[in-house]
């Protein structure tokens, strides 16, 4: 990938940001390249992280991305397989325990064959998207 393509894609993943832009895009740097922000305390001191600390608040609390967006950009900038080549493409369907939310509305009851006997159906997030991939 050159330069310009990154800038490119960089581009078009701020276009993608809606509300608190400058927050979720500095968000964003901060946690690809500071692997060890554990916490809000410790990612706002990322170097990355050009803002002060209220605004990963922001970022998380009035931010809003264009999804649909946010996907053709993905699909747009997705290596292309060679002519005669078939496109693999990875998905994931992970759930993320929650048994302490009541009030999320898209919270699911969800079987899990490595509990213990007694308690193999818990509350969970789903979490499966669609992705498209390059033609």
């Amino acid at each position: 990938m050159n330069l310009n393509t990154l800038q490119a894609f960089r581009h078009g993943l701020y276009a993608c940001l809606q509300r608190a832009a400058d927050a979720l895009f500095n968000t964003a740097d901060a946690l690809l390249s500071q692997t060890p922000g554990q916490s809000f305390a410790q990612l706002s001191l990322s170097p990355f992280f050009e803002r002060g600390w209220p605004s990963l608040y922001e970022a998380f609390q009035d931010g809003r991305i264009a999804t649909d967006q946010l996907e053709e950009l993905f699909a747009t900038f997705a290596p292309k397989p060679s002519p005669g080549e078939a496109m693999l493409l990875g998905l994931d369907s992970s759930s993320i325990a929650r048994p302490l939310s009541p009030t999320a509305a898209d919270r699911t009851a969800v079987h899990m064959s490595n509990l213990p006997p007694d308690c193999t159906l818990t509350l969970y997030h789903k979490f499966n998207r669609e992705s498209k991939g390059a033609r």
